[in-house]
């Protein structure tokens, strides 16, 4: 994998190049992820699904906010709203808020995006070089109109 993540990276980056791939018809993949996703909670391995978007955020390794919403937007993930200023203020807890995410035709009584929750923590430990933590409080798939993460900085957490 080391060998080919270059490429891969690259690849992300470079807007011509998603727009002229060759692509999963969207519909498809997001059953195939749910699908996986259910499988991974339905063994009581939550945690495993932040975990993984965790790592993936890191490898995207955004170099700024303005960046990570222009990633977002190239993976189909959604619209971000996110005011830089106040993460840096330490005013916690911070709010993100994402609209038109994956899965908003889902029905649930929870939220569902564990995954893009540990994206958010990796890209934002590579933007800040800090440790943060991603907790989705409201979600599309609850009928909200948009899906809002709380971020709280790790040490902030600890007094």
């Amino acid at each position: 994998m080391e060998k080919i993540f270059p490429d891969i990276l690259e690849a992300i980056r470079n807007e011509e190049i998603i727009k002229e791939s060759k692509k999963i018809p969207m519909p498809y993949f997001g059953l195939f992820a749910l699908v996986i996703f259910d499988k991974v909670k339905e063994l009581g391995s939550e945690t495993s699904l932040y975990e993984i978007g965790e790592e993936f955020g890191k490898m995207l390794s955004p170099k700024n906010i303005e960046e990570l919403k222009k990633i977002f937007k190239l993976m189909n993930f959604g619209d971000l709203e996110i005011d830089e200023n106040k993460i840096l203020l330490k005013n916690p807890p911070y709010k993100i808020k994402l609209s038109n995410p994956p899965y908003q035709w889902v029905s649930k009584e929870e939220p569902i995006h564990d995954f893009i929750a540990g994206i958010l923590a990796g890209c934002l430990e590579e933007i800040f070089k800090k440790k943060f933590v991603v907790n989705e409080v409201e979600c599309v798939s609850q009928g909200k109109d948009k899906c809002v993460f709380e971020v709280k900085e790790v040490d902030e957490l600890n007094k």
